[in-house]
């Protein structure tokens, strides 16, 4: 979004929607809820408390931006719960087993054949590496991370409680869930046919009644490297809807307030919670709100391996940066499709750079800032509001973005005029750290060792400067850009960031 594009969009955003607003615990958030089709007031099931639970990675591979995207958000909504004084339950599972390729094999154990190494050994090593990703995109890390694993007691007590309430029969050793004999499979997602199967893409299963059943328990050839001892069979494992519905409820209870995921869990991952959770509990809704990001596309196309444009979020980090990269994710609303593109990281990483040449602009300004009254403290406070509305009306990030870059404006346009006092600065200060804090795009504060070859240039150019040759003072500043270096004049000198 364009700078005017930004101030347009915060200038819209309706204050008097929300007349709490002032008071954070007066605050009224509204969110979409896929269940039922509509944003909602949100109202948790206990006082003050919430408890959400987001599909975790399954640890047999490297995060990629789609991950990144998704659980972006989620760190942002945790955030801003936290913030309007909710306290937060944040749980995110770890499947380690059960996930079943379009073949039919475990996503796990088929990393393990390809690596030669035990499947347990591949799930420590990619769940230490999403931890230190965790870190590095800034995210907060989740109060509750437990793995499917460790949770076997829980999944076969859960196969057992299904099958004692009809909804369930074994076959050849595995239990499947019988999808008919729930009326109300579908009203998550809304895409239910007869002609789709609710489980991985695999030739039709003599085992099964119907083909749209899905499995809760796996019979196991005993060579099968990841199985446990089961009342079905002699050796099986879980399917991989089932994890989720037993961690949940052995952590969480029956009935919950959020559930997050990208939206191509809707169907058949997240319809089949619904149906697990009800028909072994009996508790109707299973979650309260059912919160869906979109999906991420690369130059307008999906990211894929076999399309070559698969990003690692390692990579991209290292490239961009985590603060760029948060930007980009707040900058398009979190239900939407968001594009990863050369344009649009271009923008962000410019953004990034204003926030921090705003607060250094700060920095010097208010050391020569007097006491005399307040110029625009009144401007400020009324961005805020709009930047909190935009917050509360379904985390519209790219509204309270434009907000907040308004306030930048704002900022930058009275130290131009030399119209503030340290208190409108200080203020200033605090509300950018605050409402930065929801996206986590505040570069940290690094120590730059600049190359000798740079302050060779730097030198070259006060020279060329002092000689008033501007042309070759815009020639070397360029070199020095392309070098990845940017290059400012300030009222103290010259002062270099590294791009």
């Amino acid at each position: 979004m364009t700078e005017s594009g930004y101030v347009t969009a915060c200038r819209a955003v309706y204050v008097g929607s929300n007349p709490a607003l002032g008071s954070r615990d007066k605050m009224t958030l509204r969110v979409f809820n896929t269940l039922t089709g509509k944003k909602e007031e949100f109202r948790s099931l206990k006082d003050k408390k919430v408890k959400m639970f987001v599909c975790g990675m399954t640890v047999y591979d490297y995060a990629h931006l789609g991950h990144a995207r998704t659980y972006a958000f989620y760190d942002t909504l945790v955030r801003f719960l936290r913030f309007l004084g909710y306290e937060v339950t944040y749980l995110q599972n770890v499947t380690d087993v059960g996930h079943l390729l379009d073949t039919g094999e475990d996503k796990v154990i088929k990393k393990a054949e390809e690596e030669r190494k035990h499947p347990m050994e591949v799930a420590e090593y990619y769940l230490k590496y999403w931890l230190e990703m965790i870190e590095k995109l800034r995210l907060l890390k989740p109060d509750l991370m437990p793995r499917a694993s460790e949770h076997i007691k829980e999944i076969i007590e859960q196969v057992e409680t299904i099958l004692k309430n009809g909804y369930a029969y074994v076959s050849n050793g595995s239990v499947y869930f019988e999808v008919s004999k729930f009326k109300d499979y579908g009203k998550l997602s809304k895409r239910v046919s007869k002609e789709l199967v609710a489980g991985a893409r695999v030739e039709i299963n003599p085992d099964k009644k119907n083909p749209r059943d899905f499995v809760l328990w796996i019979n196991a050839p005993k060579e099968h490297i990841l199985k446990w001892s089961s009342p079905w069979s002699e050796w099986g494992y879980p399917g991989w809807h089932i994890e989720d519905t037993a961690i949940a409820i052995k952590y969480f209870g029956p009935q919950y307030d959020i559930h997050g995921g990208a939206i191509e869990l809707a169907f058949p991952h997240h319809e089949a919670e619904v149906a697990q959770a009800e028909t072994t509990t009996g508790i109707k809704p299973y979650v309260k709100y059912w919160i869906h990001t979109g999906l991420l596309t690369v130059n307008g196309t999906k990211m894929s391996k076999s399309l070559g444009n698969f990003v690692r979020l390692e990579v991209a980090l290292e490239k961009h940066g985590a603060e760029t990269l948060r930007l980009l994710f707040a900058s398009t609303k979190y239900r939407k499709p968001l594009d990863y593109n050369e344009k649009n990281l271009e923008v962000a990483r410019k953004k990034v750079e204003k926030i921090s040449s705003t607060l250094e602009r700060i920095e010097e300004s208010i050391k020569r800032a007097t006491d005399k009254e307040p110029a625009f403290i009144n401007k400020l406070e009324k961005l805020r509001e709009r930047f909190l509305a935009a917050m509360t009306d379904d985390i519209n990030t790219p509204l309270a973005l434009a907000c907040f870059f308004e306030t930048l404006s704002l900022v930058n346009k009275q130290i131009d005029e030399n119209k503030f006092s340290k208190e409108d600065l200080g203020e200033a200060e605090k509300m950018i750290y605050e409402l930065a804090e929801f996206f986590q795009i505040i570069p940290s504060k690094k120590e730059i060792k600049i190359p000798k070859e740079i302050e060779e240039l730097i030198k070259k150019r006060e020279e060329a400067r002092k000689k008033e040759d501007f042309k070759t003072a815009d020639e070397i500043r360029k070199k020095i850009k392309e070098l990845g270096y940017l290059l400012e004049d300030t009222p103290k000198g010259p002062r270099v960031k590294k791009i």
